[in-house]
């Protein structure tokens, strides 16, 4: 099993190669197979619904069996029989997205011919690479039709560039804390991830030991990552102040190596399992390829690559989403309608940060009455 991968996770291997969109050196770029690692849930005779990861998520959006384990059900509130993605009605899908590393094809894989991992030797990841293998992957599961795909964050980017690059295939767009193009806040603090996994001495170039990875590039990674997925104002209220020392701290002569705060001890708490969970050079490719997606640059405009949407959109996002602010939401809304799509834009008053829409409570109270409204029309 690959490090995030479900170990309900279907794997479908695709013997023939498949070619990415940006060349080396002039030439196309190729891997000579495809795995796909995907779940499904429901009654496959049912309208299809995409459900689309973010950055380091995996195929389990949601287990029965372990709604409160967020390593085996990330969107349990969101997605089942009853919930606003109904497994009743719908069958739902969610397949791990290409350059990851719970099933699907990336990084960690091993080279048929060489038997060794890709690394850095493979190919580079883009948004529409993504897009188009999980395209490929539903073809060959007989799916003819989306009547939906969502996606928070980085999977409302692929919700988006599904939209454009099949129109005629998808219905409907659920695009939530997300945006058509990463601004410069994303683009520093990715940076900030990427250069602490690269420059962990134990990275070698992206050539490491399998049984010695650069863990403390990535741990310090993920922590960054973390800071960014809750706002200051949730910060405040989940975090004591209380100074955990009752002597002056200066006086202790360990000072420097100590946590005595409630945010330093969870930091370090949060970001421990994600090394066993995850691969460096995966989170590396796929942070690069979040920095890089940017439909605006790549079309001329936002309303030119939007153009060729045919599908129903309905856009949400968070007044208190720091990484993803509703501005960017709203762009996505202006490029819409300059082109007579239809789309409709909703601004959650929540506070919690960019998560907010993986808790539970904030699914349930503000986010599944207008899913479901979007998902009936």
């Amino acid at each position: 099993m690959g490090f995030n991968q479900s170990a309900k996770a279907i794997i479908h291997h695709f013997t023939e190669p498949f070619q990415f969109e940006t060349p080396y050196m002039g030439e196309p770029e190729f891997i000579p197979e495809l795995f796909m690692a995907y779940e499904s849930w429901g009654d496959p005779d049912n309208p299809a619904i995409l459900v689309c990861h973010a950055l380091t998520g995996n195929t389990h959006a949601t287990d029965p069996d372990a709604p409160d384990d967020w390593r085996r059900s990330w969107w349990p509130a969101m997605v089942g029989p009853g919930k606003a993605i109904d497994t009743n009605q719908f069958y739902v899908l969610c397949i791990n997205i290409l350059g990851g590393c719970g099933g699907t094809s990336g990084p960690a894989t091993v080279h048929p011919e060489t038997k060794t991992r890709y690394g850095l030797h493979f190919p580079i990841v883009e948004m529409e690479d993504i897009v188009c293998s999980q395209k490929k992957l539903l073809d060959a599961l007989g799916v003819k039709r989306l009547y939906a795909v969502i996606g928070g964050s980085l999977g409302g980017f692929q919700a988006l560039v599904w939209g454009r690059m099949y129109p005629d295939f998808v219905d409907r767009l659920i695009v939530i804390a997300s945006s058509a193009y990463s601004n410069q806040f994303m683009i520093l603090t990715n940076r900030v991830q990427i250069d602490a996994i690269q420059m962990d001495p134990l990275y070698q170039e992206g050539n490491y030991l399998e049984d010695n990875p650069p863990d403390v590039g990535l741990r310090l990674a993920r922590m960054v990552g973390f800071t960014t997925f809750i706002s200051p104002i949730t910060m405040e209220k989940k975090f004591s102040k209380y100074h955990a020392s009752q002597r002056e701290p200066y006086a202790d002569a360990s000072f420097h190596q100590q946590m005595f705060h409630d945010a330093e001890n969870y930091i370090r708490k949060v970001s421990a399992p994600f090394t066993t969970d995850f691969d460096a050079n995966s989170m590396v490719y796929l942070l690069q390829t979040w920095n890089h997606f940017d439909l605006a640059i790549k079309y001329g405009s936002l309303a030119k690559a939007l153009e060729p949407v045919l599908a129903k959109t309905l856009i949400i996002a968070a007044t208190g989403d720091n990484l993803f602010p509703p501005y960017l939401s709203e762009d996505i809304l202006k490029a819409l309608e300059a082109t007579g799509k239809k789309a409709s834009l909703t601004i959650v008053d929540e506070n919690y940060g960019h998560d907010f829409f993986l808790k539970p409570n904030i699914i349930l109270e503000k986010l599944t009455d207008p899913i479901v409204r979007f998902l009936e029309k």
